[in-house]
């Protein structure tokens, strides 16, 4: 949202994070800030993230079905804890925390179905897509 790029900049902002979370007298400063200032810097982030997933998206090749598999796939096993929460039922309950997010699925299924439907490419290839440059 910032528009700052550094990593040194995340670490350092992470890392006084840590530090600050130590204090239990900034901690209850923070517990100070009314819901509704924590809910609207929320919706703007994970809005700036959705916004983000779209831009990544517009750059994939639709034409590829193995693409939009991919794609549709992973947003549905996605749901799935949201649209049918006892789906995982009778798995064993150490996996709940996995199962239960559909963060998680959606992930794991994006990885796994990319690396069944486009395997993992040469090298030079996926350096070549990670910059930005076309393959012909």
């Amino acid at each position: 949202m910032t528009g700052v790029r550094s990593r040194f900049v995340c670490a350092a902002a992470g890392g006084l994070m840590i530090v600050l979370g130590l204090s239990p007298k900034l901690g209850a400063l923070v517990e100070a800030v009314p819901q509704f200032v924590l809910g609207g810097a929320g919706l703007v982030m994970f809005g700036v993230v959705a916004a983000t997933g779209v831009r990544i998206l517009s750059t994939v090749d639709f034409s590829r079905r193995s693409n939009l598999f991919v794609l549709a796939i992973s947003i549905g096993l996605g749901m799935i804890p949201l649209v049918a929460p006892k789906f995982f039922q009778f798995m064993p309950p150490s996996l709940a925390p996995l199962l239960n997010s559909g963060i998680v699925l959606a992930t794991a299924g994006a990885v796994l179905l990319n690396l069944f439907y486009n395997g993992l490419g040469s090298t030079e290839a996926t350096t070549q897509t990670a910059s930005g440059d076309t393959l012909h």
